[in-house]
């Protein structure tokens, strides 16, 4: 599935497709495109999805289960959330990049998830969004695994956010650094009520005026992982690295460590957090 000589040839494939059908992209496809049936988009040779600043970039509809690897999606502009992808469904998204798309009316600048997402493998960088989660707005179950989130800019949860209880992120090997939240919580990582695990990672380099590298407002636990040199602006008792607003934090041999003004706030109430 070429589109190198037809830029606008994919949606149409991607409508006449069959279930379970495997589309190999090459070339720059231009969107936004929409999938409501079980389907595979496998690129070749650097192929990108481009929005042309005309909605979300991909748009996955519920119920349909999609694997999008080896692309690029970008230049994405939400009317209302999720500039890159917009996950109703079930998708897998690997060894791809997510960057330079927009939701400058909503949350989930790079992806805005409401089912069940699983990245692998890839990037989500240089996003942005007005509300929440530069990189990645998560409302559903969220797995980020040997991946990178970086450079991401959000209201609040500038690199992922993860809303209400009962919703999950968890991430694996991976790194999450260099974004930041411009008006409220969480730089790296914005936990309002739901459940956050972070294994074998690293969050570093972020900033916020309140909980720099990681927000937390409900249950949290990090495991085997460092949560280094990020940044909250709001002075004293901001929480440079860890700001525990409310719920539960854990920390398993883990390092939290570098960050201003602290590394944990309110002081004392991480315990194994110290400084």
């Amino acid at each position: 599935m070429s589109c190198e000589a037809n830029p606008n040839a994919l949606q149409p494939a991607i409508t006449t497709a069959s279930p379970g059908d495997t589309l190999l992209v090459s070339g720059t496809c231009t969107g936004p495109f929409t999938i409501g049936k079980d389907l595979t988009l496998s690129g070749v040779s650097g192929a990108v999805l481009d929005g042309k600043q005309a909605g979300s970039t991909v748009t996955v509809g519920s119920g349909a289960q999609v694997h999008l690897d080896h692309l690029t999606l970008t230049h994405g502009r939400a009317a209302s959330f999720g500039g890159g992808v917009n996950n109703q469904g079930t998708l897998t998204l690997s060894r791809s990049t997510v960057t330079d798309n927009r939701a400058p009316s909503g949350p989930g600048g790079g992806v805005h998830n409401q089912g069940t997402l699983t990245v692998i493998g890839s990037t989500v960088r240089d996003n942005y969004s007005l509300g929440a989660g530069g990189g990645i707005n998560n409302n559903g179950r969220l797995t980020v695994r040997d991946s990178s989130v970086f450079g991401n800019s959000g209201d609040n949860g500038g690199g992922i956010f993860n809303y209400l209880a009962g919703q999950t992120v968890t991430v694996i090997h991976s790194a999450v650094h260099h974004n930041t939240a411009r008006v409220r919580d969480g730089g790296g990582i914005g936990n309002n009520l739901g459940e956050v695990t972070v294994s074998g990672s690293a969050v570093y380099g972020n900033t916020a005026p309140s909980g720099g590298g990681i927000w937390n407002g409900g249950t949290l636990k990090v495991t085997r992982s460092k949560v280094v040199g990020n940044a909250a602006t709001g002075g004293p008792g901001s929480g440079g690295g860890i700001h525990r607003a409310g719920g539960t934090v854990t920390l398993t041999q883990s390092v939290v460590r570098g960050n201003t003004p602290e590394n944990c706030a309110p002081l004392g109430s991480v315990q194994g957090c110290t400084g």
